[in-house]
């Protein structure tokens, strides 16, 4: 009877807790509000997040809606928190420096399967993917194999591990987040046969210059609480913006977050107009 009590009181006052918010949404950008609410909460003792799966079906009972994309979903009011971006990579040795999107979609649904025919050595191309928690994989089928099944690749758990198999690799290609290693080159990537290829830096893909970038989108009640309008204006500060980066992401602009906090009603958060790493 004690514990049926308890459980009573726990599910009764639940909502009644006046910080409590709820992010949900997309399933692939789970882990980046996994990140938002571990380091707000760490700061924030009074502060309720709780991070949930399920799709946006019942968007309307979440606080926060994490879309990509786009920010249209009904009538809440989106602003985007972060860019993601997918990254080719090849071993250093090979002589191809660039591709086209039609291209890459070529590789990786095997009607291209052999390096001279872009130009490379007369070798079979291995094909790699990396970044499970970030939604690439996703984000790439989608995006670059406009929702076709992919040929046959092996997966890595993350951009690091991808990078090592590539540079060990002279045949390899693979696709990730942004990262570094000296053995491996990243590809610049062509829009159109015709366009001209845009290098995946930092700037080029905050900017959104380079061509395989899209806006991951929070999403909010038109009347929100000022509990909840202060996390939001907090994950579009500096220190937000850096959960952004260690999550796998891109910050966004600090244009675009001055205007996010303008549709949030509020006139500043800290550091806001400071640009992230």
């Amino acid at each position: 009877m004690q514990a049926l009590l308890l459980v009573s009181i726990l599910f009764f006052s639940f909502p009644l807790f006046s910080q409590t918010t709820r992010i949900g949404g997309s399933d692939t950008l789970i882990y980046l509000g996994q990140r938002f609410a571990e380091q707000y909460g760490a700061k924030h003792a009074n502060s309720h997040i709780f991070v949930l799966g399920g799709g946006t079906d019942k968007s309307e009972e979440l606080d926060i809606v994490q879309t990509e994309g786009s920010g249209a979903t009904g009538k809440h009011v989106a602003f985007p928190v972060a860019i993601q971006s997918i990254v080719l990579y090849v071993n250093k040795s090979n002589p191809v420096r660039e591709l086209s999107i039609a291209e890459v979609r070529k590789i990786f649904l095997g009607q291209i399967t052999n390096w001279k025919e872009l130009g490379g050595p007369d070798r079979k191309i291995n094909l790699f993917a990396g970044e499970s928690t970030t939604g690439t994989l996703a984000f790439f089928q989608q995006y670059i194999l406009h929702g076709e099944e992919p040929y046959p690749f092996e997966g890595k758990s993350n951009t690091h591990a991808l990078l090592e198999v590539i540079a060990a690799d002279p045949a390899a290609i693979g696709y990730g987040t942004l990262d570094a290693n000296p053995a491996v080159r990243a590809l610049k990537i062509k829009s159109g046969l015709t366009s001209l290829a845009v290098e995946p830096t930092n700037a080029n893909i905050r900017s959104r210059e380079y061509p395989i970038t899209r806006h991951i989108y929070w999403a909010i009640s038109p009347n929100p609480s000022r509990e909840l309008k202060d996390f939001c204006g907090w994950a579009l500060s500096s220190e937000g913006q850096l959960i952004v980066e260690g999550a796998g992401f891109e910050p966004v602009l600090p244009k675009e977050r001055s205007a996010g906090l303008t549709r949030l009603g509020l006139k500043e958060a800290p550091g806001v107009m400071a640009s992230a790493r």
